[in-house]
């Protein structure tokens, strides 16, 4: 009888060390709620001065999610038809990286590498406009098949704004972009207000600009396409159509996609930024060829 109670009691306390020790694994998981996920994807900032010789990832994901590693080379497509714009320094005129440039991989405080991904990381201090954004080339019409993908993180800021995805036009002299992508803390439209919102922002000569709210920020990862077609333009996230505007007034533009982080709006603004791309690709029918 005191073998049977002795063994009783060891199974017991045996229970509850064990289930102590499950306890106290998950505290120290979610003790931090500013520590981030432990899943592998990046935490709110991508610090350039970590290791970045993982490069940037070609879009394919692991079961969390994550973007696995492929090497700085996948975004060599990317790269090859598309030159880096960036202007960063108050007072100093737009600058631009070429193409042979992009596939030696150059990094700078606005454009590196950070684990699988791509960063564009910008401060904005007043009312000067920054921007770091990759700009593809050679134009191309509306009316033919054009497509841009990227699988891309954003964050909230401070900012009031900032634009993450543009299909622009190619002229002589300044005009502006027919349609940004952006994301807005808190954007009025239509007498409704949207706090940390995707936000497309068409803008048609003659009838002025159309905001099309889309859809909350997304957690995490997620896919981006812009394809124009027909003289339309077809915005998707995550494969689901959103949002299908009538562009016949673009028919003569000469456009160009560009992807990253324009610092946007007309008001002064103080904050920093970031947008991480795991995955960029162009698409053209019929194909397109040329030099910037």
């Amino acid at each position: 009888m005191c073998s049977l109670y002795k063994t009783l009691v060891f199974l017991f306390s045996f229970n509850l060390a064990a289930c102590g020790a499950g306890s106290s694994g998950g505290g120290e998981a979610v003790s931090n709620p500013d520590a981030g996920s432990s899943s592998g994807t990046p935490e709110a900032s991508y610090p350039k001065d970590s290791d970045s010789s993982a490069g940037a990832g070609g879009g394919e994901s692991d079961s969390s999610g994550a973007p696995v590693y492929q090497g700085k080379s996948s975004f060599d497509q990317a790269f090859s038809s598309s030159v880096l714009q960036y202007e960063v320094t108050d007072g100093t005129k737009q600058k631009t990286l070429y193409s042979e440039e992009l596939l030696e991989y150059p990094e700078t405080d606005y454009f590196y590498f950070k684990n699988a991904y791509l960063v564009f990381d910008l401060i904005r201090e007043g009312k000067a406009k920054k921007r770091s954004e990759l700009r593809q080339y050679p134009e191309w019409s509306i009316g033919d098949e054009n497509t841009m993908t990227a699988t891309l993180r954003l964050e909230s800021s401070e900012l009031n704004e900032y634009t993450w995805m543009q299909l622009h036009r190619k002229e002589k002299y300044s005009v502006k972009p027919p349609l940004r992508l952006t994301w807005a803390k808190a954007q009025r439209i239509d007498g409704k207000t949207y706090k940390d919102y995707l936000v497309a922002v068409f803008y048609h000569e003659g009838s002025g600009y159309h905001k099309v709210p889309l859809m909350p920020r997304p957690d995490g990862d997620f896919k981006a396409q812009v394809r124009a077609n027909n003289h339309q333009v077809f915005i998707s996230v995550n494969d689901s159509l959103m949002h299908v505007e009538n562009v016949a007034g673009w028919a003569n533009y000469n456009c160009y996609f560009k992807v990253g982080l324009y610092l946007s709006g007309s008001e002064s603004a103080y904050g920093n930024t970031q947008v991480a791309v795991s995955a960029l690709d162009f698409q053209h029918s019929p194909s397109i060829s040329g030099k910037y």
